[in-house]
């Protein structure tokens, strides 16, 4: 695809080794703009968060399809048709979409008249798949938002944002300096914290014990921190088989505990 003239370099569309060092470099709560393939997961900008959206690509052979999306959700947004240059992939439907992460204080706004929540913590997650495939669930069981700490932890990357789809359209990325520290203010709020331990409980047996839950889970290498794992209420485990791995990965522990969570404490206006 190339430059659009009138907003200047197209966003980068990010390597596989996207990490951490780059999303440190700019402020988690500056506005960025990514690039969202696929007419599905553009679809779900335009049905939830359409001013997000700031133009459509399209593949010629889609123009009807993109054009019937824009007036079914009222999008004055550029359509713009394309062909991919020779050697380059371009996707046959494609958005340019702006995003930024959510302080912490927006969420303590948005808490308080909760009765039943389900809130998602990571507790340094370093892969961007990782975090956008968390991410997409969390849209997916009604979870609005998934906290992370700032420093040593991946924020918002292309990568993450190609994994989860149109899930940034529903649960946003609350950033803080502290994540021991946003815990225990939750905490103050009513929420439970539910840490993910190969060691704890079966998670079953938590899953409709409390009507507000932080979810917490680890980093990829070495599970939950010290400092974040003293303050959990209780610890959750997925009960393997016993003959197989003795862990899974962690966006799909996130899957797990958000199924079996959501089923009692699914989140209310």
């Amino acid at each position: 695809m190339k430059p659009n003239k009138k907003n200047g370099a197209k966003p980068s569309r990010g390597g596989r080794n996207e990490r951490v060092e780059r999303t440190e470099r700019v402020s988690p709560f500056a506005e960025r703009v990514f690039m969202v393939d696929g007419i599905a997961a553009v679809a779900e900008y335009a049905r939830f968060t359409p001013d997000r959206i700031k133009e459509i690509y399209y593949a010629p052979q889609h123009k009807q399809a993109v054009e019937r999306l824009a007036e079914a959700h009222n999008l004055k947004v550029p359509l713009r048709e394309r062909e991919a240059e020779p050697g380059e992939y371009a996707a046959p439907v494609s958005a340019s979409v702006e995003l930024k992460a959510c302080p912490f204080d927006v969420l303590l706004s948005r808490v308080g008249e909760r009765k039943r929540d389900v809130i998602i913590a990571l507790d340094h997650i370093t892969d961007p798949r990782n975090l956008g495939a968390i991410v997409r669930s969390a849209a997916f069981f009604g979870v609005r938002e998934v906290l992370v700490p700032e420093r040593r932890q991946v924020l918002l990357t292309q990568a993450g944002v190609n994994t989860a789809q149109g899930g940034f359209a529903l649960s946003d990325l609350v950033v803080v300096v502290n994540l021991s520290r946003a815990l225990s203010e939750l905490k103050d709020r009513g929420y439970w914290i539910v840490g993910a331990a190969m060691d704890g409980e079966p998670y079953s047996k938590l899953a409709n014990v409390y009507d507000k839950t932080v979810l917490v889970l680890g980093s990829e290498d070495s599970g939950l921190s010290r400092q974040v794992s003293e303050h959990c209420d209780r610890l959750a485990a997925i009960p393997g088989e016993g003959r197989g791995l003795d862990s899974l990965n962690v966006s799909v522990a996130a899957g797990i505990f958000l199924c079996e969570f959501t089923r009692v404490t699914a989140a209310t206006p």
